[in-house]
């Protein structure tokens, strides 16, 4: 009988034996043990109750009992590899997996997301590719965590666009920012074939050195999309007021880059909703860009408490739009209404503005506005706690 999914990952030795008949084990621990001397055993090839009739039936035994997938799935995914004939590259790229360190979760998620891998060449195809990555210096489980996440990585061409990419970005970033770079939203950008332009016309407009730095680790999408989205993108963000060479430039297009225009302009007609001019959205965007990627909800609870708490006028938001960047229950409120306590205990010799009290980090603003008061400092630590509690309910 099979083992669960759960069971499977928590005994992955027994993974192989689950789904090939005993009289095939001794083949699976020669195999095991010597993987480079494969034979192909003649019990599966005479044996008619070893190997179902069809490839398709061996294949999906081979998802169900040996991946966890379930019937239907495992129908799916053996869809994919009709071409294959014989369990031998499967078992290849499962031993090859394994060897490499990988967890069970891992290798149940790479064929999950990727189930052609188990008809890969793991000698000509897979171990070239992956000694890349360890030659870039991720570790067995970083390995396992960045493949599994984007298994399609190893499926491209390593002359043609693996290594092209990765010569053409240690120009630009050093070691450890390589594996930053993997480890984040990296490794489907390493396959583009949009990366490399994408980084010269950002070069072209003035970007370089740390600013593109910042926008290949943060703004990985950016060097994927086409280039006449990028033109568009830039030329956007120019007709907004921000030029190449201001600060705020690579902000503003890799913020921009990561909504479709539909959203952009669904966000326009929002920031109006509140009031604003198009010139004030203008002066919003050149202050603080990343507040166009904001949930429409988390907005709204914001101008909401301003104007109709705090009863602040809606043009205080779009010239501090900052505040919007702050978590409304956790930070703002809380530290607003202690604020009005010391305000109301004259505590404080000179008034603090709101965007002061909210810039701090917890630990700087507990200092100035909790402990430095003596005596009254318990107190107000604990309705500094109970403010952020009510806050939350």
């Amino acid at each position: 009988m099979a083992l669960t999914k759960a069971q499977s990952f928590c005994k992955p030795q027994f993974l192989i034996s689950l789904v090939i008949p005993l009289s095939l084990h001794s083949y699976v621990q020669q195999f095991s043990t010597k993987p480079s001397s494969l034979t192909f055993p003649s019990s599966l090839i005479n044996d008619g109750t070893a190997l179902p009739s069809s490839t398709s039936s061996f294949m999906v035994n081979l998802f169900v009992d040996s991946f966890g997938f379930s019937k239907q799935g495992a129908i799916a995914a053996s869809s994919q590899l009709l071409h294959v004939k014989t369990p031998e590259k499967a078992l290849s790229v499962l031993n090859f997996l394994k060897a490499k360190g990988f967890e069970a979760i891992h290798i149940h998620t790479i064929i999950s997301k990727c189930p052609h891998i188990l008809a890969a060449n793991v000698e000509k195809n897979l171990e070239p590719k992956f000694k890349l990555f360890e030659d870039l210096g991720l570790s067995k489980f970083d390995l396992g965590a960045v493949i599994s996440a984007y298994p399609t990585i190893v499926m491209y061409s390593l002359n043609k666009r693996l290594l092209p990419n990765v010569l053409f970005l240690k120009n630009y970033l050093d070691p450890k920012g390589f594996l930053k770079f993997l480890k984040g939203q990296g490794r489907r950008t390493l396959v583009s074939k949009r990366l490399q332009a994408n980084v010269r016309f950002m070069e072209s407009q003035g970007i370089g050195g740390s600013k593109l730095r910042a926008l290949l680790l943060k703004r990985t999408h950016l060097f994927e999309v086409k280039s006449i989205r990028l033109i568009e993108i830039t030329e956007k963000v120019k007709e907004l007021g921000i030029e190449s060479h201001f600060k705020m430039y690579s902000h503003a297009v890799g913020f921009m880059s990561s909504m479709s225009k539909e959203t952009w302009q669904r966000k326009f007609t929002f920031f109006k909703s509140f009031g604003w001019s198009e010139e004030d959205i203008r002066t919003a965007f050149q202050k603080m860009p990343v507040i166009f990627c904001f949930s429409e909800q988390k907005l709204q609870k914001t101008m909401d408490y301003f104007i109709n708490e705090l009863k602040y006028d809606e043009k205080y938001l779009f010239f501090h739009p900052r505040i919007f960047c702050f978590n409304l229950e956790r930070r703002l409120i809380p530290r607003i209404n202690l604020l009005k306590v010391l305000r109301s205990r004259k505590l404080l010799e000179k008034d603090a503005s709101l965007l002061t009290i909210c810039v701090l980090t917890e630990k700087a603003f507990l200092e100035r506005y909790v402990l430095s008061f003596g005596e009254e400092a318990e107190n107000l630590l604990n309705i500094h706690k109970g403010n952020k509690e009510n806050s939350r309910n």
